[in-house]
């Protein structure tokens, strides 16, 4: 983790090719190719152009945050309402989602989840719950989505709006 005038930016090296960098509440996360060192002078000189780019101004953390507590207590409550069981329910840090369902009856959430109000994260919880009867995300999949919550389009569209 480094510091850039006063702002959080945190390095993490990773399998990939090309250096990136995203905003998260209080800053940044620049992802960078396992064989680089994160203080050379090309990540410093990345960080530099992106930060002209992304503004020096990081997304605010949200006032109304999710406890893991809280996320736990949804999967149950929603899991009686539309009777599945989850096998098991696990946090991982995750880049481009914010939750997966297994053919095993196992979801994963992203440790993100947190940083949403409870409104969103109530969508997340019932988005992979539906798929433990619904697989995909055709006509069923919307119609059980509909039945149990039926603001869900414009909470996904909320979600979608958010860059992590």
């Amino acid at each position: 983790m480094t510091n850039h005038d006063d702002l959080k930016i945190t390095v993490r090296r990773q399998h990939r090719a090309s250096l990136m960098m995203r905003p998260v509440p209080g800053g940044y996360e620049v992802f960078i190719p396992r064989w680089l060192k994160p203080g050379s002078p090309k990540v410093r000189q990345f960080i530099d152009q992106a930060l002209l780019k992304l503004g020096s101004n990081p997304p605010p953390i949200p006032a109304e945050q999710t406890s893991r507590d809280q996320i736990f207590r949804m999967v149950d409550e929603w899991a009686v309402r539309v009777a599945v069981q989850p096998k098991r329910i696990t946090f991982r840090e995750m880049t481009r989602k914010w939750g997966s369902c297994s053919s095993r009856d196992n979801i994963t959430l992203n440790t993100r989840l947190t940083w949403l109000s409870p409104h969103l994260a109530e969508y997340v919880v019932l988005h992979e719950l539906v798929h433990l009867k619904v697989f995909n995300h055709g006509p069923d999949f919307k119609a059980l989505m509909t039945q149990h919550l039926p603001d869900w389009r414009d909470r996904e569209k909320s979600l979608r709006a958010i860059r992590f």
